[in-house]
């Protein structure tokens, strides 16, 4: 069975979803949403 490594650090999956999050998402869910949770596919970038 063939171990895989992360692709990317956990600090880099962190900084990778930050920026997605301030540059594609804040604006579309922040209002009314306070507390929730958003689920973000840092590999994917579209």
């Amino acid at each position: 069975m063939t171990v895989r490594q992360p692709r990317y650090s956990k600090e880099e999956f962190a900084r990778r979803g930050d920026e997605i999050y301030e540059s594609q998402v804040r604006s579309q869910v922040e209002s009314g949403n306070h507390g929730k949770i958003v689920a973000i596919d840092s590999n994917h970038r579209d």
